[in-house]
């Protein structure tokens, strides 16, 4: 997800989403005021210069969110929608034991999330789909393949 980092004065790092411009969290470290931001965008890394003091941190994490049901798979990734089918994988059958890798084939691109997803969850009927945020969800159909 793209953000932006801002500090100042106020002793406070503020991280916000840069689609919507909206904040997301602040993070305080009681090292006073915030005088320099650095990333290292290679490892998501980002340091804080204060008044008494210097912090890295790691930012976020770099799998998919998921969810799965009767076969029927969506993943977000960087706030892109996509689905595949494993009942129409080639060679997938009885025989398949559980933890095999497969290759994902198949894949549709269902588009771009509204908004930074934190999860997303199947209707039991596996004929919608939520993606929740923070403080919102949106409901999609899935596609028939």
């Amino acid at each position: 997800m793209p953000i932006i980092i801002t500090g100042g004065e106020d002793d406070v790092i503020n991280v916000w989403d840069s689609t919507t411009y909206k904040q997301i969290t602040t993070l305080q470290y009681g090292l006073k005021r915030v005088w320099s931001i650095a990333a290292a965008t290679e490892s998501n890394c980002l340091a804080f210069g204060f008044d008494e003091g210097t912090v890295v941190i790691k930012l976020g994490k770099d799998t998919p969110l998921a969810s799965y049901v009767n076969g029927k798979v969506v993943c977000i990734k960087q706030r892109e929608i996509q689905t595949f089918n494993l009942k129409l994988l080639k060679g997938a059958n009885e025989e398949s034991k559980d933890g095999e890798l497969v290759k994902i084939q198949n894949v549709k691109e269902l588009g771009i999330s509204e908004m930074a997803a934190t999860s997303v969850l199947f209707a039991p009927s596996g004929r919608y789909f939520a993606v929740l945020s923070e403080n919102d969800f949106i409901i999609y159909s899935y596609p028939k393949y």
